[in-house]
């Protein structure tokens, strides 16, 4: 073959390649969704569609600019901040739902997501952490479970202080521990189960947790905040907001103010925060950060578990689904 018939096929060949690789990096990708937290919304093993041209895809390392704005509802494709091994290019990429953006107040009162003082309804593909408990005698198997299409479930202690409320609310006398179970399901789906004849009872787990969850971000004391509350509202960090920042605080915002945004945090035995080698009482936001939750709300990656998300992480809006 002569160089110049192969430099024709290299051109014919390579071409074509070219394009479909920048249409796959800038523009619109495929993700195959690995887990359920965002069930059943996106199932597991679902493929969904990927705009990556709305809010800008990573090239080199770099954020490219984007063509529209991230909204409330907006389910997106980021890079996933608990990835801390990898270079941000090559960082795993995960799904999840913005539930509010820059300098939104944001809270979680019995798992309802109240934003700027307004409860937002949940979509019927949500779920959330239901208790069931088994009529006195029965035992639920798989064939119940596969019948309602569950999952995830899982049953709590034998013994426990919720068999004996139970036993008294339902006048049971047998001294064998109820069949408690707490199962992910959307009001719909509890809806059906808590009608089956083999079910006493079915209702939303809405506990008000005491003490402090400290395996909920931001992971400290100050703020009084379990997976299903984070009452009193907090604002989200945006561009030019001023945060305060003392040894309270500092736990809240120390991944802004140094992962994100390069800054050198010092604190002394006696609290005093410094950041750059200056003392501060606060700081000035740099750019925008976002709150993100699974649509599955008690089998979580999201916020709760590993914090604010960053503009610059959100690299694409989830079009569709097959």
């Amino acid at each position: 073959m002569s160089k110049k018939t192969l430099k024709r096929v290299l051109i014919f060949c390579g071409i074509p390649l070219l394009i479909i690789y920048l249409f796959f990096q800038f523009f619109f990708t495929f993700y195959k969704m690995p887990d359920q937290t965002m069930e059943d919304t996106i199932k597991k093993g679902e493929y969904v569609f990927i705009n990556k041209l709305a809010f800008g895809s990573i090239f080199m390392g770099i954020k490219l600019p984007g063509v529209s704005t991230i909204q409330n509802g907006d389910i997106v494709y980021m890079i996933d901040p608990s990835d801390v091994d990898n270079p941000i290019y090559a960082k795993r990429r995960i799904i999840g739902r913005v539930v509010a953006i820059p300098k939104d107040y944001f809270s979680l009162n019995t798992r309802r997501v109240v934003v700027n003082g307004k409860i937002v309804e949940d979509l019927p593909t949500i779920k959330h952490g239901y208790r069931v408990v088994a009529k006195d005698g029965v035992t639920l198997d798989s064939t119940f479970f596969n019948k309602y299409e569950l999952s995830e479930y899982i049953r709590e202690g034998q013994k426990t202080d919720m068999n004996i409320k139970y036993k008294k609310m339902y006048g049971f006398i047998d001294d064998n521990p109820l069949e408690i179970w707490e199962i992910p399901m959307t009001k719909a789906k509890a809806q059906e189960v808590d009608k089956d004849t083999l079910i006493s009872y079915t209702r939303k787990i809405k506990s008000r947790v005491p003490g402090r969850y400290l395996k909920i971000w931001p992971y400290c004391n100050y703020w009084f905040w379990n997976r299903w509350n984070t009452e009193p509202s907090f604002e989200v960090p945006g561009k030019g907001v001023s945060v305060p920042i003392n040894y309270r605080t500092i736990r809240g915002y120390e991944e802004i103010v140094s992962k994100y945004e390069g800054n050198k945090i010092d604190a002394t035995k006696d609290f005093d925060i410094f950041i750059n080698g200056k003392m501060v009482n606060s700081y000035t936001v740099r750019n925008n950060y976002y709150i993100i939750l699974s649509d599955n709300r008690d089998r979580f990656y999201d916020t709760r578990t590993w914090g604010l998300v960053p503009e610059n992480y959100i690299i694409g809006k989830v079009i569709g689904k097959k």
